[in-house]
């Protein structure tokens, strides 16, 4: 939920980091790791995007300023010709660009355009329109590494899609989970384009359902086509929440699962892709393929998953096709949980619905704390994978508006308890 106290957050936090640095990005080393070797034209918005916003979260930018300026840092790297600014490297696909060389552009740009806001009057316009839009539901996330060598999950969390791009149409809220495996090249490149990939679809506004299959298919394509050059063997499954103000879609890969709660009651609104469920199974058969039990039922004896982005010399058993499902609002929705297979390895969904609304109850509504209670409740139950959540609840739903009128009725208790201590007379001694 924006305010405008997230607005003085903002604002305070540009004013201290102008103060602490200059216009400049001064340090030898860059401040992240950065994986890919090579960027294409297609892909430099949403890596410069994600490498301005990590950057911006190790600096404690608060995150929804951190979205858009990200954003708009994008842009400007983006609008910058880039054989005339970076390294370029010929394949059989077109001419690739540095990573290096461009990430290294986008640090300076975070520090050009945090200065040049911080000196005009006022920050601009759209910083405003985007974080004091009137959202209708609130998020909150938490992921943990739990026993693995490894943090192979993302996880992004958009309250407005369509506005932070600036878009028309009616602000549509994103979130997602992504659980890789093989490496972080599947997980981090979908974390990166599968969001600007939906939103590239001329259906985006009128059909965000057929606007989901599309981004799927499209990131899948392109990243397989990266992991043939450049010989990349990993995948990583994905499930996407978009909610408007009528409607929740629901698109995914793999067995990363959302579930909806509605009058604090487990909805199922997905069937995650396994190999062992009777029409996948069927389609692999199909194909060619096989389905054998080694510790887990897996596709041609190696991968515990049919579905996923990437995994390219696995195709076709493997299909980077999603399922989508549109659901219509009805204003008895409390929240979805989203959340990797960490998560659903030990806690069924009815079960983690109860789990939510029973911490909301005895701790009241914080999204993030929720969250962080999921997480933790699936590794003191054993849960041996990185674990992701995220919770997004709906603040005019039955829960939240229980929660604040309980909240409301104790405090007018409190009041009027304090009014009858204040007038009631005193003994005198």
């Amino acid at each position: 939920m924006a305010s405008d106290e997230e607005m003085e957050g903002a604002v305070t936090w540009l004013k201290k980091f102008c103060t602490d640095n200059t216009d400049r990005y001064e340090k030898e080393e860059n401040p992240l790791r950065i994986i890919a070797y090579y960027v294409a034209s297609q892909e430099i918005m949403g890596a410069c995007m994600n490498w301005a916003a990590s950057y911006l979260h190790k600096l404690d930018c608060p995150l929804n300023f951190a979205l858009v300026l990200s954003y708009h840092i994008a842009k400007e790297v983006e609008l910058l010709d880039s054989s005339q600014n970076f390294t370029q490297h010929d394949t059989d696909q077109g001419s690739q660009t540095v990573a290096a060389e461009v990430a290294r552009c986008v640090f300076n740009k975070v520090h050009q355009v945090c200065c040049r806001w911080h000196a005009a009057p006022e920050l601009p316009y759209f910083v405003k329109e985007y974080m004091l839009d009137d959202h209708k539901i609130f998020a909150g996330a938490c992921a943990d590494q739990n026993r693995r060598k490894k943090m192979e999950d993302r996880h992004i969390c958009i309250p407005n899609l369509n506005n932070l791009l600036q878009m028309e149409g009616k602000r549509v809220s994103y979130h997602a989970v992504y659980d890789g495996h093989g490496g972080i090249d599947a997980v981090q490149y979908t974390l990166q384009h599968l969001h600007l990939n939906i939103a590239k679809s001329t259906h985006f506004t009128l059909e965000p359902a057929r606007a989901i299959e599309e981004g799927f298919i499209l990131t899948d394509k392109n990243f397989v086509q990266k992991a043939n050059r450049e010989n990349l063997r990993s995948g990583t499954t994905s499930v996407v929440i978009m909610i408007t103000s009528t409607h929740l879609h629901v698109g995914w890969v793999g067995d990363s699962q959302a579930i909806l709660a509605r009058n604090s009651t487990h909805i199922d609104i997905m069937t995650p892709h396994k190999p062992d469920r009777e029409d996948e199974k069927k389609r692999i058969e199909d194909l060619g393929g096989c389905v054998v039990w080694f510790g887990a039922w897996r596709v041609n004896g190696t991968l515990s998953v049919s579905r996923a982005i990437g995994d390219a010399s696995h195709k076709p058993y493997v299909s980077g096709q999603p399922d989508v499902k549109s659901l219509l609002l009805d204003g008895s929705e409390d929240f979805v949980v989203i959340a990797c297979d960490g998560l659903w390895d030990v806690i069924p969904p009815w079960e983690a619905v109860e789990l939510v609304v029973d911490y909301v109850k005895d701790f009241g509504v914080d999204a993030d704390a929720t969250a962080k209670h999921l997480v933790t409740q699936a590794v003191d139950r054993g849960s041996q994978d990185n674990v992701s959540v995220i919770i997004v609840f709906f603040e005019d739903g039955p829960l939240v508006t229980s929660c604040k009128s309980g909240i409301m009725r104790k405090i007018r208790k409190c009041v009027a308890t304090c009014k009858d201590r204040m007038t009631r007379p005193r003994c005198r001694k």
